[in-house]
């Protein structure tokens, strides 16, 4: 039931009742019970005025945003304490507070429980709101109910009302169209939400809260379009995460805030990009609440980001183009590497290029230039080897460009990071057929190896500490991938989930290279289908013992066949997917005749908290990723 706000708040309001008596004690006779007492002066004062910004029905509150999805250790634990320096009157989250996708209840406990440890330090109460990773199936939506009870409830705190909505119920994230199975039902949630707002229709402001931004979907929910009604005309805000981007819009002339991360995975581009960790302060005044975004090194407004910004930096980024570097030949000695930068805002920008990452090859020839607005500049590097090399055992290098200028009447400066490879068609073996045990004794030496980190924006990798060789082959009837991993320490569980264990991705895209090499972010990829256009999965090594495939985005893929099998230095893997279902993907059908091919390796140590990605080649849905990259061709 509802509790009130009295017993809810008790110790933060007795202290200030306390202080507003003496004040008023204090108060010389013949006032009106002023805020600040002062002498009184003749003339000058050495103050502006006396009208306090404090009204008695103020207050502020903390909002935490995403911690999971990614998380990065110490980030969240870090921020309770400075939460608790701003002294806020309670604190509330927008959800992913877990990282959660399991059924493994000795997992969740010591999700859950680390998390209570972390939210023990906050002197304020703490209001949780479901996310994807925090309820994701039914055994995890139960455990939410045996620990906090409702996933949506109301509360009213000095005549504000705060809507805490469970998006998981309009549909989870990778399945719109499902809500999360367990105790509450969708329709019941509609059913509370117009209870509230019927039996408050009044309040002098409304905070909704959270987890997906459903707003921001292609296709908006029709649940969602209902809440918006019946909020109507009446003043509110409404919070949330997930995207792990700030973002501001304005829907009904009201503001939607897509808050940025508290911990969780962000390319951490910077405040332009929206991608920071802070905590919003929102102070409640009697025109609305006021939103500072209080990062760890800084407070900024709540126009900090905004999609028109975005779109320019994004713009902007994307001007630097650098033209792919295909070649046919296996062997690689020197080429010309050819740069276009086009300036699309209305100021000259200044842009200083830098080698960020050296692996093995040179780049010659970087020199900072301007680029006057509305003009295009032509660059020309030379890449180069001591020897001439397999183009396949090249290794992604980067080059970093400082960009400086104005986009509107706003001063920015931001890095860009470019990935560098010279790029060939590599060749699909033929192999007779293969048992898919894990054995790969009939495939002889593996064509591809991957000792170095191959996308430059991902973490590098020890190779003392994983390294992987694979190959790709065809046969009478099936696709093979064969991959041997090089691995201190291996984790093999076959009751968790894959970021929970080491596992292996993969990616096998046959459409046609428009499709194929367009560079999209992960998040994109998912909403607009182009993951589930091609063959992409992440498999666990605790799932050796299943026969089929594990994928995220395609369930039909029933007779792809994958097997692990452990080796003295780590373990080895055969993956099989039938011809015809590649067929099925590409465009010509049984006659395609390329396929981009990607492969990564997840490696999680005993004593780490999130996995390390070892890629071979930029990975197509990264902060870096590189077009025409990784493209197989099959044999005559």
């Amino acid at each position: 039931m509802f509790k009130s706000v009295d017993n809810m708040f008790r110790a933060q309001l007795l202290a200030p009742v306390f202080l507003l008596s003496v004040v008023t004690a204090c108060a010389p006779p013949g006032t009106e019970n002023p805020d600040i007492q002062v002498a009184d002066l003749q003339g000058a004062t050495p103050w502006t005025d006396l009208e306090l910004e404090d009204g008695a029905d103020d207050f502020h509150f903390v909002i935490v945003s995403d911690r999971t999805g990614g998380a990065r250790p110490g980030v969240f634990a870090g921020a309770m304490p400075k939460v608790n320096l701003l002294s806020p009157a309670f604190v509330v989250s927008v959800g992913d507070l877990i990282e959660g996708y399991t059924e493994n209840q000795a997992q969740l406990n010591r999700e859950w429980d680390e998390m209570a440890s972390f939210v023990s330090e906050l002197e304020a109460p703490f209001f949780y709101v479901p996310g994807n990773h925090d309820m994701n199936n039914a055994v995890m939506a139960e455990e939410w109910q045996r620990r906090f009870g409702p996933s949506y409830y109301h509360f009213l705190y000095k005549d504000v009302l705060f809507v805490v909505v469970n998006t998981e119920l309009f549909g989870m994230v990778g399945q719109p169209d499902t809500p999360v199975p367990g105790p509450w039902k969708q329709a019941d949630q509609m059913v509370f939400i117009k209870s509230v707002l019927a039996q408050h229709p009044d309040p002098r402001w409304t905070i909704v809260l959270v987890h997906q931004p459903l707003w921001s979907y292609p296709s908006v929910n029709e649940d969602w379009l209902e809440v918006e009604a019946l909020l109507g005309e009446r003043d509110y805000t409404v919070f949330a995460g997930h995207f792990h981007q700030y973002s501001r819009v304005t829907r009904n002339d009201r503001n939607f805030i897509t808050l940025a991360t508290t911990g969780g995975g962000s390319g951490l581009r910077g405040t332009a990009f929206g991608e920071f960790d802070h905590v919003a302060w929102v102070t409640m005044r009697e025109d609305g609440p006021r939103i500072a975004n209080v990062l760890l090194d800084g407070i900024h407004d709540e126009d900090v980001s905004n999609p028109e910004l975005l779109s320019s930096l994004t713009e902007v980024a994307n001007a630097i183009e650098m033209e792919a570097l295909r070649s046919t030949d296996d062997l690689f000695n020197e080429a010309s590497q050819k740069v276009t930068i086009t300036n699309p805002t209305e100021s000259t920008l200044t842009i200083a290029p830098s080698v960020a990452r050296q692996t093995n090859f040179n780049i010659q020839g970087l020199m900072p230039l301007s680029v006057p607005a509305g003009e295009s500049v032509e660059l020309f590097w030379r890449l180069s080897t001591d020897e001439p090399v397999p183009y396949h055992s090249l290794t992604a290098a980067s080059v970093e460009w400082i960009v400086t200028g104005t986009i509107g009447e706003r001063p920015v400066q931001f890095p860009v990071l470019t990935p560098v490879l010279p790029l060939s068609k590599y060749a699909i073996g033929t192999i007779d057929g293969a048992e898919i045990d894990g054995n790969l004794s009939e495939w002889g030496p593996l064509t591809y190896n991957a000792a170095r980190q191959g996308d430059v924006v991902s973490p590098e990798v020890e190779p003392n500490d994983v390294s992987f060789q694979f190959d790709v082959r065809e046969g009478p009837e099936h696709l093979y991938i064969g991959i041997n991993v090089i691995d201190d320490d291996v984790s093999a569980h076959a009751d968790l989930i894959p970021r929970a264990q080491d596992a292996i991705g993969f990616f096998i895209d046959p459409r046609d290279p428009a499709e194929r090499d367009a560079n999209m972010g992960t998040g994109e990829a998912v909403l607009g289908g182009d993951m589930a256009a091609q063959i992409s999965s992440i498999v666990s090594t605790g799932a050796h013992a299943k026969d089929k495939l594990l994928s995220f985005f395609d369930d039909t893929n029933a007779n792809t066949q994958i097997s692990f099998a452990s080796t003295d230095t780590g373990y080895a893997a055969e993956l099989a997917v039938p011809l015809s279902y590649i067929a099925s993907k590409a465009p010509n059908g049984d006659d395609w005749q390329e396929a981009r091919i990607s492969v990564s390796v997840y490696d999680l140590d005993s004593d780490a908290h999130a996995a390390d990605v070892l890629y071979w080649q930029p990975f197509r849905y990264g902060g870096a990723p590189l077009a025409g990259s990784q493209v197989f061709v099959r044999p005559n």
